[in-house]
């Protein structure tokens, strides 16, 4: 029964061919769809690669389209010992021989794409960030996260991950059809709450290196995410040279579930411009 929900919920979206799945050498997870140019789908905190199938149905035909899961997510390796984000990114893009690609996070995942694209500048062709994280942001505390934090400290990882499902960072405002697979996805992800961390930041962190990304930049953000996310968006938009947001209302924090079509639109469009 593994992942049946998720797959159900989602079929509207999978694409009619098989992917290819298989784990790199460093322990990763992966799957490939289409042909052509790579494009790297990188998944938020607690999901894995499946919130992307809406993405994967729509651009398969014109991309090859790599998502995997983060380590410690998914079907990845754990991260018992240090390691960085960006670091296992390119070491699965070497492993499949990718010089460049187009990344695509949300989230957490966004916060890894600034961060690859910062230690590695010549692997990136462009970026598109959704509900983007930035390492060494600052913002207002987050007093609904206390209860989530309780739960992890006291051990009890799935609490915390029932608890985190509620949150508003994982409600959806339009895509309510998708909301037992995100809650299906956060669960099989629970162990996070409880595991030792050992993911090395970037340093000089990301916030204050945001003006060497030279590469063309989409920011894309629902009109219903949280007010610190939105901020980012504008610290990320100032701050890149070549960086523009774009605002999907009826969404919130997973813009790419709550309108996987006006999501779709407008990153094609996107990487359609040359």
């Amino acid at each position: 029964m593994k992942r049946a929900i998720t797959l159900l919920l989602l079929t509207p979206w999978i694409a009619a061919a098989q992917p290819a799945i298989d784990r790199a050498p460093n322990g990763i997870a992966y799957e490939i769809s289409g042909t052509g140019e790579p494009v790297v789908l990188i998944h938020a905190f607690s999901l894995d690669r499946h919130m992307w199938e809406p993405q994967v149905a729509a651009l398969a035909g014109s991309y090859r389209v790599i998502r995997y899961d983060l380590r410690g997510h998914g079907d990845s390796a754990k991260g018992d010992q240090p390691y960085t984000g960006y670091g296992d990114l390119k070491d699965l893009l070497d492993s499949l021989g990718i010089a460049r690609a187009t990344l695509i996070g949300l989230s957490a995942g966004s916060e890894l794409a600034i961060n690859f694209a910062i230690a590695y500048p010549d692997r990136v062709t462009r970026l598109v960030l959704a509900s983007p994280g930035l390492g060494g942001y600052r913002g207002a505390s987050l007093p609904w996260m206390q209860p989530v934090i309780d739960a992890a400290v006291a051990g009890q990882a799935e609490q915390a991950a029932r608890l985190w499902a509620k949150t508003p960072l994982m409600r959806l405002v339009t895509g309510h059809n998708a909301e037992p697979a995100v809650t299906e996805m956060v669960m099989r992800n629970a162990g996070l709450w409880t595991s030792k961390r050992t993911e090395q930041p970037l340093t000089p962190p990301a916030i204050e290196r945001l003006a060497t990304i030279r590469v063309p930049v989409l920011v894309v953000v629902g009109g219903d995410d949280q007010p610190h996310i939105l901020d980012i968006a504008r610290v990320i938009a100032a701050g890149v040279p070549n960086a523009r947001v774009e605002t999907l209302r009826g969404a919130a924090h997973l813009v790419n579930l709550d309108v996987p079509n006006a999501f779709n639109e407008v990153v094609s469009r996107f990487l359609a411009a040359r």
